[in-house]
């Protein structure tokens, strides 16, 4: 399904392990002023909204999370940690110096998982060297304390690539882990599923396989993407966005908004795009039928970051997706009807902000994004990549 694209103008023990959110969220330096920028911007559905910049100096981030405390953990593709506050004040939190950072590989998908105010887990992906010249990418699970990670925790490894990791992680409203992984450019993965590649993976929050997972044993949910990064929830419905070919396998464009469904084949690398039927080759133990997009770009935005919004401080919005935009450089709205169906779509911010890679709602009920303009296919603008937020405007 295709919706026309409208662009809007302007307007240790458990004492040692107690993490102590309050001071996590406020012992950080240098406290800047939380910037709101004067253009008014206004959309299609009446909506006028205006931009705030919450954090400066980043560098690539990739992913983010929000403590119970009010702060923000941010991942950078380098290895690094951040913590931001409430006010905007940033420090390094922690670094994880095994991540290899090249391309679209290095430090990706963060989760908090909340057992109690004092007591926090994070999950991340990332990849790291394997030999001199291979990766692999890393599912792991940690205490998050004052100072850093304590007691990590590998869950989950596998093959990964300077390309297509997907890696991005994240808890659904059954309590379980999902993790988006790339094919690693080579796209024939995606449909073994004896290979963790090319897939949406479901785990319990130990690691372990959730035993109504469709395929007996397989942390694999769902099966035939190429390179998803962005995922998100309505109700029971799991939204799914991913990259469709670049050039060197296939004709650039076909990025997909893809409806999950348990233990569906979503097509790569035989079937994507706007063909249709199995994604079979002859004598293949596979039969299932493809799973078709539920919206399709043929001019590729790169999608990225995907939410469903469902705050309350920006009521026109609530229970649309947005989509992080990298080429597009822009934040998508798509507006669903009561079945969850796509009905319509609009550009935000279009070449506002550059390359806008992750975007997430907080618990003060706005939408926050992230530019992505250091990434080695971005303009770069002065002093890093941003934190922002979107507000009513005055």
């Amino acid at each position: 399904m295709a919706l026309p694209m409208k662009n809007s103008s302007i307007q240790l023990p458990r004492v040692l392990l107690a993490i102590t959110l309050g001071l996590i969220a406020t012992v950080c330096t240098a406290i800047p002023a939380i910037e709101r920028l004067a253009t008014v911007y206004s959309f299609d559905d009446g909506s006028r909204v205006q931009v705030e910049v919450i954090a400066r100096g980043l560098h690539v981030p990739w992913g983010m999370a929000f403590t119970p405390a009010g702060g923000i953990i941010v991942s950078e593709r380098i290895g690094r940690l951040q913590l931001i506050s409430a006010n905007g004040s940033m420090r390094e939190l922690d670094s994880l110096p095994q991540v290899y950072a090249r391309d679209e590989s290095g430090l990706m998908g963060i989760a908090l998982h909340s057992l109690s105010r004092d007591q926090l887990f994070i999950y991340l992906c990332y990849s790291e060297r394997k030999g001199i010249f291979g990766t692999e990418n890393v599912l792991i699970k940690a205490m998050l304390g004052r100072f850093g990670l304590l007691d990590e925790q590998e869950l989950l490894r596998w093959q990964g690539d300077r390309f297509h990791n997907g890696c991005q992680v994240a808890i659904g409203p059954d309590q379980l882990l999902y993790v988006t992984t790339g094919d690693a450019t080579e796209g024939d993965n995606a449909q073994d599923l004896d290979s963790l590649l090319g897939k949406l993976l479901r785990l319990q929050l130990d690691g372990s396989i959730p035993t109504d997972n469709p395929f007996s044993g397989s942390p694999v949910y769902s099966f035939g993407h190429r390179n998803p990064q962005g995922l998100s929830w309505q109700d029971d419905q799991i939204f799914l966005v991913e990259h469709g070919p670049s050039g060197f396998d296939g004709p650039r464009g076909s990025d997909e908004l893809n409806r999950i469904q348990a233990g569906g084949n979503y097509g790569w690398p035989e079937d994507y795009g706007r063909t249709n039927g199995s994604s079979n080759k002859p004598g293949d133990s596979i039969t299932q039928q493809r799973q078709t997009p539920i919206l399709l770009w043929d001019q590729s935005i790169a999608p990225a970051g995907l939410l469903v919004y469902r705050g309350d401080k920006l009521p026109r919005w609530r229970n649309q997706l947005f989509v992080a935009a990298l080429a597009g450089e822009s934040l998508v709205r798509v507006a669903l009807d009561d079945r969850g169906d796509p009905v319509d779509q609009e550009v935000l911010f279009k070449g506002e902000f550059g390359r806008i890679r992750a975007v997430a709602e907080g618990p003060d009920g706005y939408l926050y994004f992230t530019t992505s303009n250091l990434d080695g296919r971005g303009t770069p603008r002065t002093r890093g990549d941003l934190l922002l937020r979107v507000v009513p405007a005055n």
